[in-house]
C-alpha cells in the first residue's frame, strides 16, 4: 500500500497539517497508522477526507 504523511494530505484536502493530524488521532482517517505516538502519520495515498465523507467536524478545526 502506498502512503502519504499530513503534509500531502493538506495539500490534497485543503486543511492544515495540524487538523489531519487530529482527524488521524482521533480515528476519523481511515486506516491511518503511526509507528508509535508521535512518530509521523501514514495516510493510505487512497483515503479520502473525512469532511468530504459527511463525518461531522467540529466547528473552528
Amino acid at each position: 500500500m502506498e502512503y502519504m504523511g499530513t503534509k500531502e494530505a493538506s495539500e490534497k484536502w485543503g486543511y492544515s497539517q495540524a487538523v489531519i493530524s487530529k482527524w488521524c488521532r482521533e480515528g476519523l482517517v481511515d486506516k491511518a497508522e503511526q509507528d508509535k505516538k508521535g512518530s509521523p502519520w501514514r495516510i493510505p495515498i487512497n483515503a479520502e477526507c473525512p469532511k468530504k465523507n459527511g463525518i461531522k467536524i467540529l466547528k473552528g478545526m
